[in-house]
């Protein structure tokens, strides 16, 4: 009754530096999926590492809260699970915020191939602006970031210069150039 369901997709191409294997290599470590988002201050593992899905405590500066409302941070627990095709993130915060994000490398029949997210959230009416807000900007951000980590691992040592469109990526070289995890 005093709740508000809802659900945000997005998808951005994949750089085209990275091969598969280092996009979900990336994409199954829940330390870089994490820290991708820069409110992310901190993550701590309470669970058995060998559990799945592992359940982890984090630290967030809960950025879609206005600050006039709320200037400090939040814990909340985060349940991560790597899956063939990409990572499940199921967040339980305070103040009844839930929200199951699906990362997926998704390859089409032409050959390309993009990052997708999805998120299904479920939080108090007094925030589903702000969070639906939130959550449409942060997709793209996290995708840009994303595929920033991934440049920086397929090219060590090539500096990466930023293009004036988000978004956008300069090519260097061929697919042989490629470095393969």
């Amino acid at each position: 009754m005093f709740n508000s369901s809802f659900s945000y997709s997005s998808e951005q191409p994949l750089s085209r530096a990275a091969s598969d294997n280092i996009a979900l290599k990336l994409m199954h470590d829940v330390d870089i999926i994490m820290h991708l988002n820069p409110d992310c201050k901190g993550l701590k593992l309470v669970s058995d590492p060998s559990a799945m899905p592992q359940e982890y405590k984090v630290e967030d500066s809960l950025a879609f809260v206005p600050k006039k409302l709320w200037s400090g941070g939040v814990w909340y627990t985060a349940f991560f699970q790597p899956v063939e095709d990409g990572c499940d993130i199921t967040i339980q915060a305070p103040g009844g915020f839930n929200s199951t994000n699906k990362w997926r490398l998704v390859k089409k029949a032409d050959g390309t191939r993009s990052i997708a997210i999805t998120s299904d959230a479920k939080c108090s009416k007094t925030f589903a602006y702000f969070v639906k807000k939130f959550l449409e900007s942060q997709h793209g951000q996290l995708q840009r970031t994303f595929n920033e980590r991934v440049e920086s691992v397929a090219r060590p040592g090539i500096p990466r210069r930023r293009s004036s469109m988000p978004g956008s990526f300069r090519t260097m070289g061929s697919a042989r150039d490629m470095v393969a995890v």
